[in-house]
């Protein structure tokens, strides 16, 4: 059974401030990413990072603002065939399945930034004279990691990968290529499905991947205050000389989330997030009441449709009645005269 450590307190990770800090460490971003993408990070560097989501507008200061976790880091990646090449690597926490329409935007743009192109110059002589001129090198490709804080119903799986599969349409076969016109328009793509980390899963924590490790620090089990603060109750080797790459890194790490556990500051933005969280939850409610009072008229308007539908059919079936009665009627008249 897992050993408890209860005097490790430790900030929840899963909220974007926290999280934020914990991945601004060069060494736990590598570490989180080689981890996932399970592929060696020879170099990893921050990108342009957006934190900031409009949601609503205000008059008063022009827009409303939610801080969302969207971390993008430039990396030079080396394959176990031993060959490298740079990627963009975004990640993004979501507690809400709507996020999907600001993913598909982030990656968009990812498409389109210059700066994922990378080019080199040229030097070209010709008649004694020197020119540069500009080269497209290479294109990065995207790797983009999802920690969701909601379940996928459909995809019952903690810890899931997507990548680009390309099949012959005429026999089947799988297809292979690296030639940038298939492989840099498709992405893979990760998903940690938060919710399904369980104590279950830490019951022989020496069997335990580096990854299931890593995604321990995530688990939403063993609160202490609210959903800010939780005890990390897993054991890590306390002796240096017999402890492991994973004992260290997530040493660092959670030592950096007991930093953020004991900063009253850290703990306003948390509870700003959560603030922010419930009122996102108010306007989703909000919209799916909407939705349903919408469905509702329309279901009565379908009735009273039906309705009116039906009393039309009666008053046909009437007329049609009262030019049967004329008609024998004036037959009658006809044969008294």
């Amino acid at each position: 059974m897992v050993e408890e450590q209860k005097d490790i307190i430790i900030a929840n990770p899963m909220y974007d401030a926290v999280f934020k800090a914990l991945m601004e460490d060069r060494d736990n971003a590598r570490y989180f990413v080689e981890s996932i993408i399970d592929e060696e990070i020879v170099e990893i560097d921050f990108a342009k990072n957006d934190y900031v989501y409009y949601i609503q507008e205000d008059t008063e200061n022009k827009s409303k603002k939610i801080k969302i976790v969207r971390m993008d880091f430039v990396a030079t990646i080396r394959n176990k065939d031993g060959k490298e090449k740079k990627v963009m690597i975004e990640i993004q926490q979501s507690l809400n399945p709507i996020d999907v329409f600001r993913f598909r935007s982030y990656i968009a743009k990812h498409y389109s930034a210059h700066e994922n192109i990378i080019k080199q110059e040229k030097i070209v002589v010709k008649n004694d004279k020197v020119t540069v001129k500009e080269q497209i090198v290479d294109v990065r490709s995207i790797i983009a990691i999802y920690m969701l804080g909601f379940e996928i119903e459909d995809a019952p799986h903690l810890a899931s990968k997507f990548v680009f599969k390309g099949t012959d349409m005429i026999d089947g076969s799988e297809v292979h290529t690296q030639h940038p016109i298939v492989t840099e328009l498709a992405h893979e793509a990760y998903y940690i499905q938060v919710p399904r980390i369980t104590p279950e899963i830490y019951e022989d924590w020496d069997s335990c991947s580096r990854l299931l490790k890593l995604l321990s620090l995530f688990e939403q089990n063993y609160f202490v205050d609210k959903r800010y603060l939780k005890k990390y109750v897993y054991r890590i080797e306390p002796k240096p000389e017999t402890e492991t790459e994973t004992d260290k890194i997530l040493k660092k790490m959670i030592t950096k989330l007991e930093e953020i556990a004991v900063n009253p500051y850290a703990r306003r933005v948390m509870e700003e997030e959560e603030f922010m969280s419930m009122n996102i939850d108010f306007w989703n409610k909000s919209i799916e009441n909407k939705d349903s009072i919408i469905a509702a008229v329309s279901a009565e308007r379908d009735i009273a449709w039906n309705t009116i539908a039906q009393r039309d059919e009666e008053l046909a079936q009437r007329d049609k009645e009262i030019e049967e009665y004329r008609r024998r009627y004036g037959n009658l008249n006809g044969a008294t005269h």
